[in-house]
């Protein structure tokens, strides 16, 4: 009898913990709900980041995070630091200004704290979702401000002396 009880409380811990991880686990329409400016590279910004191979993967990172693969995001952590790290250090010169690199910041920053909001336990999904949406807003921040400085350098008219 007590074996009985014991076995019946477990199996009911075994479902709530089932429950509550379907309850957290993020879907690609809960992701495509997420209200933002999207900003994409332009095409000279495009060729100018063609060569960046970290930009590359990331931009690749950010499309699978919008159909809901967290797995990059849910890594340990060096594996991220390690990518925003040789991410900053391969910056091509032609995009290399304060501006851009407060981005990133801004982008690492938030890629860290999405980070731990996906890994820790007592986190709510919209919590999550938040996060999301934060990391997306960021990466979209850098993109409009790399058009803006290409933008700018093809419209920069030499003053007479």
């Amino acid at each position: 009898m007590i074996v009985s009880c014991k076995t019946d409380s477990q199996n009911l811990e075994i479902e709530s913990t089932a429950e509550d991880k379907q309850s957290k686990t993020i879907i690609k329409s809960e992701v495509e709900s997420l209200k933002y400016n999207d900003y994409r590279l332009s095409n000279d910004a495009t060729k100018t980041v063609n060569d960046w191979q970290k930009y590359q993967e990331l931009n690749t990172q950010i499309g699978y995070l919008k159909t809901a693969d967290l797995s990059f995001f849910k890594s340990d952590i060096t594996l991220i630091t390690t990518f925003i790290n040789d991410f900053k250090t391969e910056i091509p010169k032609a995009v290399n200004t304060n501006e851009i690199n407060a981005r990133i910041t801004a982008l690492e920053t938030k890629m860290l704290k999405l980070n731990s909001l996906l890994l820790l336990d007592n986190i709510t999904k919209n919590e999550q979702l938040e996060g999301l949406k934060e990391v997306f807003v960021s990466f979209s921040n850098l993109n409009l401000q790399i058009n803006k400085k290409l933008e700018f350098e093809a419209n920069n008219i030499s003053k007479p002396e």
